[in-house]
């Protein structure tokens, strides 16, 4: 044992790891290790304690100093889990294990959870997934036809910015109204997935189609056709993630497509749909893989809202899109570089410029000759974007 400055004793922990029986703590900790399915030997198995576990993956291997979830991915030692299940400091967790002089600062061991059975996931609900999955399918080729030629205009124009390339890599598609069924307005079909399998199914309906009911009785700007809560994690795809990269989270599913678009290799961009959506254990699970994360919904009170949410995860930060602009996509419209505007912030800019004078120089300054009483551009801080004048 080596003496701190202090003259207070101070425990080598490299040395003490070893000797910790982790298999010892994780039962005093976890309660006795209920096992996995499929898995039998040596190794000890619990449902992990950091995210959402129906099969258990949290696994220790007695005799090793090291533990791991092989769902989330998190890992540790004996201090890391004392300090994340008790939230004690590391002297603390290392006193707490060694029975040092500040053991008794430390919660002590909690009660053994009652092992009860996993709940059952739940239900899909909406149409039979056989039939979402024919409407995507059946969606996506109209939207490719004279048909869906209005909503192929609506995604590419200004209003949605999409590429084309971004817009059959999602599996957009375009649904008319089905007569006598209640759910099914026309409107643009966004379909969510993990991997192979559907999640998600939402309908877009036009603003028209939506303006003709009484405002107490308008449908919400979003419909359901099909959800799998047990498979919901987030838009466009969990794949999207990329370990040690960004990521940023946005409020809608077209502003991460757009952002996405924009920022290619730069950063991940991922929505869980909605400024109401919850960041659960499972998301955050997911979530481990990236670092930093960029929480960026909307400039607006519900954007803020959804913000708040984050506060707990100490890798979270906040980042509004620039102001004046409202969102992702009103940015892209008026011109605002994104990707150089997120570069500077990833490299450590708290206020990047919105335009630069190499891209307000592209601007027109002058009336066209074709106008019969014509405005003039200018620009009146590069800061603050353009105006019609």
């Amino acid at each position: 044992m080596k003496i701190s400055a202090t003259g207070r004793p101070r425990i080598d922990w490299q040395a003490e790891r070893e000797r910790i029986d982790l298999a010892a703590v994780g039962t005093r900790l976890l309660g006795p290790a209920s096992g996995r399915r499929g898995e039998s030997g040596r190794k000890l198995w619990w449902c992990c304690p950091f995210h959402e576990d129906r099969n258990p993956s949290f696994c220790i291997d007695p005799g090793k100093a090291w533990w791991k979830c092989f769902g989330c991915g998190e890992s540790g030692d004996a201090a890391s889990l004392v300090m994340r299940l008790e939230s004690i400091t590391f002297p603390e967790a290392v006193a707490y294990l060694t029975g040092g002089p500040e053991a008794t600062r430390a919660r002590g061991p909690r009660k053994a959870p009652v092992n009860t059975p996993p709940k059952p996931p739940p239900e899909p609900s909406g149409l039979p997934e056989a039939d979402a999955l024919a409407l995507v399918e059946d969606a996506a080729a109209r939207l490719w036809t004279p048909e869906g030629a209005d909503a192929l205009a609506y995604l590419t124009g200004p209003e949605r910015c999409l590429s084309l390339a971004s817009i059959k890599a999602a599996r957009l598609g375009w649904t008319p109204r089905a007569d006598g069924v209640a759910w099914k307005p026309p409107g643009v079909v966004i379909p969510w997935y993990v991997g192979p399998r559907l999640a998600l199914v939402k309908v877009r309906p036009p603003e028209a189609w939506r303006e003709r009911f009484p405002k107490e009785r308008r449908p919400p700007k979003y419909l359901e056709a099909f959800r799998d809560p047990a498979r919901l994690v987030c838009y466009p795809d969990p794949a999207t993630i990329r370990p040690g990269r960004p990521l940023m989270v946005t409020e809608g599913e077209f502003d991460a497509l757009a952002l996405g678009e924009a920022l290619g290799e730069l950063a991940a961009v991922v929505t869980l749909g909605s400024a109401s959506a919850e960041p659960s254990p499972a998301i955050i699970g997911r979530f481990l893989a990236a670092n930093p994360w960029f929480v960026a919904t909307d400039a607006d009170p519900a954007g803020d809202k959804a913000a708040a949410k984050w506060d707990a995860y100490p890798r979270a930060r906040r980042v509004r899109p620039p102001a004046p602009y409202k969102d992702w996509t009103e940015a892209r419209q008026a011109g605002v570089n994104v990707v150089r505007w997120w570069r500077d912030i990833l490299n450590g800019n708290p206020s990047p410029e919105l335009f630069t004078d190499d891209e307000a120089a592209g601007w027109r300054w002058g009336p066209s000759v074709d106008e019969e009483s014509p405005g003039i551009f200018v620009v009146t801080e590069a800061r603050n974007g353009r105006e019609n004048q």
